[in-house]
């Protein structure tokens, strides 16, 4: 019996040695598999809800597609109703009786912009075509012989804008249109002068760098400093025709300013106190001199350039004024008599005026 007993006892233990030697085996095979890192993931167990995740993503991905192939599809919807007519698109119901009239403006200002295109252009071909008639010079040569008079020009006038927060929005723009009939008269006139903006922020600035074209090229000096600040004060005289003194001719090197207020009368006598309390010489224009004018004698701001400008061409202040000053102000010339009595009469409230003040 201890024999059998022991035989048994052997088997046993030699089946556990065999058994413990292929664990051992497999662990070494597992071990030598995995001895690389393993980065990318490969081997690595998913978690149970790494499927969840995957099945996820591709709904999401699955609903992207279905939005962008109906993105897709309407934007081809649209080219393709944006290509009808829109009368035929309205009569098969695809597009509303609003999208229909927006269609119509869209399509009539398409039509009159392209017309106002071809009419422009025809209208410098014409223009182009005259000049070449006439022998005049083309807008280059014209812009080349401007800049050389202006070399030459010694007479300087500029624009006080200072005035920017008297005036109302419609008065702003009625200023810079006259500023620019100004700056096409000068590039015109036969002796220019140095123009200046003084002055120039706020709305009047806004007012030309929205409404105006090209005013960037212009041959004008533009300041946002008072003129006080940018010329020497023995040289600035101020127009205006509140001041008691009158002006005789333009004097080279001079700086005659201009004040730019469109007011309708409503701030009389504003230019004439800003040059007494910045303590400049002022004047007014001889116009009483030469001219009688039915209306007061308050011109706007285009209208004393292009007289200044007509002065120095003609050097006669009677035909400077007959020239630019509009006929509905009802402006007539003085004869040599009339200019006598007016003299005279002068002369005589001289003496009455000096003993008032002595007294």
């Amino acid at each position: 019996m201890a024999s059998v007993t022991d035989l048994v006892r052997s088997v046993e233990e030699e089946n556990q040695r065999q058994e413990s030697n292929r664990k051992a085996t497999l662990n070494t095979e597992n071990e030598g598999i995995h001895s690389v890192p393993d980065n990318q993931g490969v081997n690595e167990r998913r978690r149970p809800y790494d499927n969840k995740e995957c099945s996820v993503d591709q709904d999401n991905l699955l609903d992207d597609g279905l939005k962008n192939n109906d993105e897709c599809s309407e934007e081809i919807e649209e080219k393709a109703v944006k290509d009808m007519d829109p009368e035929q698109a309205y009569a098969e119901g695809k597009i509303s009786k609003k999208q229909l009239k927006r269609l119509r403006r869209d399509e009539a200002w398409r039509k009159k912009k392209e017309f106002l295109k071809t009419k422009r252009k025809e209208q410098r071909r014409l223009e182009a075509q005259k000049r070449r008639e006439k022998g005049e010079p083309n807008k280059k040569r014209l812009r080349l012989e401007f800049e050389k008079r202006l070399e030459s020009s010694d007479v300087t006038v500029a624009m006080d804008l200072s005035f920017d927060d008297l005036m109302m929005e419609n008065d702003i723009k009625k200023l810079m249109k006259q500023i620019e009939r100004c700056y096409a008269v000068n590039k015109r006139a036969p002796v220019p002068v140095q123009m200046h903006l003084c002055s120039l922020g706020g709305r009047c600035r806004q007012r030309m760098e929205t409404a105006i074209a090209g005013w960037q090229g212009w041959k004008v000096g533009m300041d946002r400093e008072l003129y006080t600040e940018i010329f020497d004060k023995d040289k600035i005289v101020y127009l205006t025709s509140d001041s008691p003194n009158t002006l005789s001719t333009l004097e080279p090197g001079k700086v005659y300013i201009i004040g730019g207020l469109v007011d309708h009368n409503s701030h009389k006598g504003l230019c004439y106190q800003k040059a007494c309390e910045a303590g400049v010489s002022h004047a007014q224009l001889p116009i009483g001199q030469f001219v009688k004018i039915q209306s007061r004698n308050v011109l706007a701001v285009n209208h004393v350039f292009e007289i200044m400008l007509a002065y120095l061409e003609l050097r006669d202040w009677q035909e400077a004024f007959l020239r630019v000053i509009p006929q509905r102000k009802g402006v007539e010339a003085i004869t040599a008599d009339q200019a006598e009595d007016l003299i005279t009469e002068t002369e005589a409230e001289q003496p009455s005026e000096q003993s008032g003040t002595v007294h």
